[in-house]
């Protein structure tokens, strides 16, 4: 068999990106998914599919077999780190040389949210395991605010206060990833991904105003109002608490800083949030 790259989260906005650009430079890619019908939808003929959950460790070796390098995209589960050192243990057996693992901004901070913590553990967990690796460190994506929090009737809410982040288009990420998963120079890397610019977001009800025509407003709402408006919507209590925990670092401005490792990495200066606006305007009620 072949060699080849396993990218897992493979039907996710990032995972997705990965595999196709992997394709299109003609590398041998291996979708790791559980849906194999979504899969097959989204990639056609051109990806090759592989039976992978990380929720069941027999298909690990599986998905491996013949793989030279892994993107680990880790999934949104409670027991995210011990499922993601579990993999890990397996891609070391398999005899896989490479890791890129997608971690998050701020796990070098003296203080983090859980989240962040369990990316720290992880990356920790690759380092001691041997195997080679590059982590790249995204900041908050642009693209949440049409996924996670998007304008209800063209307001923001969100309990931000004043809080800045150097928020990320995924589309970098997943080029990035491509880049380190394709060339040389990237082993023991780390790499802090974010925008060109730091963005409040009442910038960003600002910018989608000027880019779409229509009005956007920002309210900062209470925690209290934002954590209960989650839970009414049907999101499990233990990713409620993660969320906040979140909102409550970027409310505190302390991932406001912007790197030039995308440009460093790809070439290519990040995309601004004015172009993420205009090539996801009908995300935001634009025909």
């Amino acid at each position: 068999m072949s060699k080849s790259v396993l990218v897992t989260g493979a039907t996710g906005t990032i995972g997705r990106d990965v595999a196709r650009r992997l394709s299109e430079r003609g590398v041998s890619v291996r979708a790791g998914v559980r849906d194999q019908a979504k899969a097959r939808k989204q990639f056609g003929l051109n990806i090759a599919l592989a039976p992978f959950d990380f929720e069941n460790e027999k298909t690990f070796a599986g998905a491996l077999e013949g793989a030279e390098k892994v993107f680990l995209l880790p999934p949104l589960l409670p027991n995210q780190l011990e499922v993601m050192n579990v993999f890990v243990d397996a891609v070391k057996r398999a005899g896989v040389r490479h890791i890129v693992k997608l971690s998050a901004i701020g796990v070098d901070d003296e203080t983090q949210p859980t989240p962040i913590k369990w990316h720290g553990a992880n990356e920790q967990h690759i380092r001691q395991s041997g195997l080679v690796f590059t982590f790249l460190r995204p900041n908050s994506f642009m693209q949440n605010f049409f996924t996670y929090f998007p304008p209800r009737n063209g307001v923001i809410y969100l309990p931000w206060g004043n809080g800045t982040a150097s928020f990320v288009d995924t589309r970098d990420i997943a080029s990035v990833a491509a880049r380190v998963l394709t060339s040389d120079g990237h082993e023991g890397k780390i790499y802090t991904l974010t925008g060109p610019a730091t963005l409040g977001i009442a910038d960003v009800a600002r910018i989608l105003s000027e880019v779409t025509r229509r009005e956007f407003k920002y309210v900062d709402v209470p925690e209290a109002a934002a954590r209960d408006g989650m839970i009414q919507a049907g999101v499990p209590q233990w990713q409620v608490e993660l969320v906040m925990e979140l909102h409550v670092v970027n409310k505190q401005n302390r991932w406001s800083a912007v790197t030039s490792d995308i440009e460093k990495v790809t070439g290519t200066p990040p995309t601004d949030f004015v172009q993420f606006a205009r090539d996801y305007a009908e995300k935001f009620g634009v025909s």
